[in-house]
């Protein structure tokens, strides 16, 4: 035997370099199989691992069990982001000017922030007050005709003193009293022939004429009543003529001083320092008030942002800077031309041909105040955030999400099949998304390896995942790749 061995090392001797290399390499082709072919043909992202030969077939042949990674539904707290282009805005203000006269002095210029109530224009009032100072004299003057209506001293009013007329009448009635006296002993004396037919006809005539002036003198007493009345209503009114016109003038006074009817910024001066203003109503200065960030979203979020939101503000010329604000309004119109300030020119969507601007809507975003001067025009980028506490599973746990809407595979109690489920999608950020509808506390559902995964096909639960106890399965154990163990929902 020994003979037989060194016999065998003389011969193998002269290619033991030969021998050597081909161990070596065997060893080594074990190697690279073992730890970069054979993991190539197990991972699902290989192509060959969904071919005929590939490793995905062999499972399905051999009844084995594919490998996944389970999540639980649950209630989480989700921060949604709608990230969207902008720029700031105002509401253009014109400042008129009403007054016709020449421009004393114009005290604003462009880009000055300007408050409420201060003066933009000055006007030359010297005419007006003059019309003040007139309006005054005739109020003087009214209450002055009043007096003397009331006192009865005015010339033109000489048939309205009532009180001299009823004197009159007064006396004219007491005329015709004694008249009738006189007639009656004037027909006394003309029956006992005393008197003669003339002077008794005379008497007659006396008292006529005694009635009818004292029925004249009572009918101006009333007229003058009457009269007086009027004339002290028509001084009256004439006194509020007076006193409406002057402040007719006095409010023409304020015409003569453009005011900022609110806050804000000087964004053109149309007028200059002795210019005269013949148009009234002529804007002299264009004030930008009322800033705020106009952010234009995707249509997709139209029905997701609210009045109130919590929004985040950057500005291309304060990039270090971040900006708090609150969506102020909502305006629910889509567009296809409202891009953003940065959009001039259509997008080709992913899957098409043709291109086409992106749809889009409005909101208005009001600004906290940091100090930095904000000015129209201004551009940026704005990010709305929502947060609330809702049902939700792992983001890649969602397949084929169009609309809001996807499918989701749902883990059987036996925790070796599944079946597909329809959902509707919600906020989702960087690690989940919310679940509206489709979905209930405590399932169990696939959150990855269900890409390669044909109808009938078994899997395992990778290690790792243990459900709460308020699964719908609690039993479920973990299993590794391959395991076929007979696992019960009740154990």
């Amino acid at each position: 035997m020994v003979k037989m061995l060194r016999f065998a090392f003389q011969q193998l001797r002269p290619h033991a370099w030969s021998l050597g290399l081909c161990a070596v390499s065997g060893i080594l082709c074990m190697v690279v199989a073992y730890l970069i072919v054979w993991p190539a043909y197990k991972n699902p992202i290989a192509r060959m691992y969904t071919s005929k030969i590939g490793y995905s077939s062999v499972i399905r042949k051999t009844g084995g069990a594919f490998p996944v990674t389970a999540a639980e539904v649950q209630s989480r707290e989700i921060v949604g982001k709608f990230i969207g282009e902008g720029l700031v805005q105002s509401e253009p203000i014109q400042v008129p000017m009403i007054g016709m006269a020449r421009i004393l002095k114009v005290h604003a210029t462009e880009g000055q922030r300007v408050r409420k109530g201060e003066v933009i224009v000055e006007l030359d009032a010297s005419r007006v007050r003059l019309k003040i100072e007139s309006a005054k004299v005739a109020l003087q003057t009214a209450r002055a005709e009043l007096d003397r209506v009331r006192l009865g001293t005015v010339n033109v009013l000489q048939e309205e003193r009532s009180d001299i007329l009823a004197m009159r009448a007064e006396a004219a009635m007491e005329s015709a009293s004694v008249a009738d006296q006189l007639l009656q002993i004037a027909t006394e004396l003309a029956q006992s022939g005393s008197i003669s037919k003339m002077e008794l006809a005379e008497a007659k005539l006396g008292s006529i004429r005694a009635k009818l002036l004292e029925k004249e003198r009572k009918l101006a007493a009333e007229m003058a009543t009457g009269g007086r009345e009027n004339s002290l209503e028509i001084g009256e009114s004439a006194i509020r003529e007076s006193e409406m016109t002057l402040a007719h003038r006095l409010s023409e006074l304020d015409d003569y001083t453009s005011l900022a009817p609110a806050d804000g910024i000087v964004e053109r001066v149309l007028v200059h320092d002795g210019e005269y203003n013949q148009d009234p109503g002529r804007p002299a200065v264009l004030l930008a008030s009322g800033l705020w960030f106009e952010c234009y979203l995707d249509q997709t979020a139209l029905s997701r942002v609210q009045i109130g939101d919590d929004v985040e503000v950057r500005f291309s010329a304060y990039q270090d800077s971040l900006f708090q604000g609150k969506i102020e309004r909502v305006r629910p119109l889509v567009n296809f031309a409202l891009g953003g300030p940065e959009t001039n020119r259509p997008i080709r969507p992913l899957g098409t041909g043709a291109p086409e601007w992106p749809a889009t809507f409005a909101v208005r975003i009001l600004l906290n105040e940091n100090g930095a001067l904000i000015v129209p025009g201004l551009t940026g980028y704005a990010t709305v955030i929502q947060k609330r506490t809702t049902l939700s599973v792992p983001r890649g746990t969602v397949m084929g999400v169009s609309g809001h809407r996807g499918i989701v595979f749902v883990i059987e109690p036996d925790g070796k099949s599944f079946k597909p489920r329809n959902v509707v999608t919600g906020l989702s950020d960087n690690h989940y998304v919310e679940i509206t509808e489709g979905l209930k506390q405590a399932e169990i559902v696939i959150a990855d390896g269900y890409q390669i995964l044909k109808p009938g096909d078994r899997i395992a639960i990778k290690d790792g995942f243990e459900p709460t106890r308020e699964a719908a399965y609690i039993g479920l154990q973990n299993v590794s790749l391959g395991a076929e163990e007979n696992v019960s929902p009740n154990e």
